[in-house]
């Protein structure tokens, strides 16, 4: 229980943020879907673990986890390398 209730907040802000990097293009578009799509399997994770059907750190759990991790490893890397594209926000 103590996980979702730490995943939860977490997931909420990183939809709220990708949805934000989608709607700027502060970000290329590519980057904040993948976002917004792994946050949608971040929930669903916490979800199946809430409700019992999968346990902690499970194979189903990591395999649900993994790709906002790897956008989230992509998007630091993005922003060190490129930065954000600054003709949207002017």
């Amino acid at each position: 229980m103590s996980h979702v209730a730490a995943i939860l907040p977490w997931c909420i802000g990183a939809l709220i943020y990708y949805y934000i990097f989608y709607r700027s293009k502060l970000i290329p578009r590519w980057l904040s879907i993948w976002g917004l799509i792994g946050i949608g399997l971040a929930v669903t994770a916490s979800m199946l673990f809430l409700f019992r059907l999968i346990g902690a750190l499970s194979a189903i759990q990591v395999i649900l986890n993994l790709p906002i991790a790897l956008q989230e490893l992509v998007l630091a890397i993005w922003l060190i390398v490129k930065g954000f594209d600054p003709s949207p926000a002017s």
